[in-house]
């Protein structure tokens, strides 16, 4: 049985900029770290710092171009558009129509994954790891966190009217 291309377009664009996501993340923070043998919690140069600055950012980017693949792909039939009423649906319609406001709501999300993250170590008493912990805390991170935005920026897009 062959899948919907509204279902393997989310897979391959969630799954492309997860990856892509990933790997910038993955660089960044060996740039910043690569000399350290332990990374803080808090302070100036610490996991906090980090995770808040790459997560709305990387949120705030993967969500554009989530959106605006989405709304290329609908431009040239490639997907088709969702037939719901926009009123009565679901909290992601709530999500602005704007490419630009919805992408900075869905950077306010990640600053708010981030913060989650943070808490659960500070509740743990996690106060520093090892750059290579980080590393794959990071990783992890990121991955889910881009799955996310790009799921909920291309569902949203699909739902927008769009301009030819």
């Amino acid at each position: 049985m062959r899948m919907p291309h509204n279902y393997s377009f989310l897979i391959r664009v969630s799954l492309l900029l997860a990856f892509a996501n990933s790997i910038l993340t993955g660089i960044l923070t060996w740039l910043v770290w690569r000399h350290a043998a332990e990374v803080p919690l808090w302070g100036q140069k610490s996991i906090n710092s980090h995770l808040f600055l790459t997560s709305f950012t990387m949120s705030f980017v993967l969500s554009a171009l989530a959106s605006y693949l989405t709304q290329r792909a609908l431009r040239k039939r490639k997907i088709m558009s969702l037939h719901w009423h926009l009123k009565n649906q679901t909290i992601l319609d709530r999500l602005p129509a704007g490419i630009f406001p919805r992408s900075f709501i869905l950077g306010l999300m990640g600053s708010c994954y981030a913060s989650l993250l943070v808490y659960l170590l500070n509740l743990y008493s996690v106060m520093q790891l090892q750059v290579s912990e980080f590393f794959r805390l990071n990783f992890v991170f990121s991955v889910w966190l881009a799955a996310g935005v790009c799921v909920l920026s291309i569902y949203r897009a699909l739902g927008s009217p769009y301009r030819k």
